[in-house]
């Protein structure tokens, strides 16, 4: 069973989490900004294991967090190259599939993240280049910043008006959550 829990009560799916600290880089370890990413996520997934209902059942995820956790990988910060503009805060999805447009060697990814000036991990959405580095067109400062997603398929993107996120919007993430990637 995909969801159950181990010998010591630990919830199975907490295991993509700790593979993800083996993922970092060889024998680093976390980066603060990364542990409360990790730890984070771990405990969202732990909590929604204690909640476990019968309404996923069959589902390949549970949540965008255990989906992140089995597909996520890290992406390096970079500085926002010159022919990227930067665009305004707090709209990340919009602006991460808008910079996509207009740069097509960019790819839209979304996921977890903790800002540089924040302790807080929260929702976000960035482009990545063929290297994983981060084009990130809405934190001015990503060069502190750690980030953990998923390059999401080219006809998963924000749909206008709303702009959603793919995994906070009910339309694109349930379908992930039920059939996976």
């Amino acid at each position: 069973m995909p969801h159950s829990a181990d010998d010591e009560g630990t919830p199975a799916n907490t295991t993509a989490v700790h593979d993800l600290v083996g993922a970092l880089a060889p024998g680093r370890p976390a980066s603060p900004s990364e542990r409360v990413l990790l730890d984070w996520l771990e405990a969202h997934i732990a909590l929604q294991s204690l909640l476990d209902h019968d309404g996923v059942a069959g589902w390949k995820h549970r949540s965008a967090y255990e989906l992140v956790a089995a597909h996520g990988r890290w992406f390096t910060p970079a500085a926002l190259p010159a022919q990227v503009r930067p665009l305004p805060e707090r709209q990340c999805f919009a602006n991460a599939a808008a910079t996509e447009r207009e740069h097509p060697h960019l790819a839209y990814t979304e996921g977890f993240a903790v800002a540089a000036d924040s302790p807080v991990p929260t929702a976000h959405a960035w482009c990545t280049d063929a290297d994983g580095h981060v084009i990130d067109p809405t934190w001015p400062e990503p060069g502190c910043s750690t980030y953990l997603g998923i390059v999401l398929p080219p006809n998963l993107r924000p749909r206008e008006p709303s702009n959603w996120g793919v995994l906070e919007a009910p339309d694109s993430l349930y379908p992930l959550l039920r059939n996976g990637l």
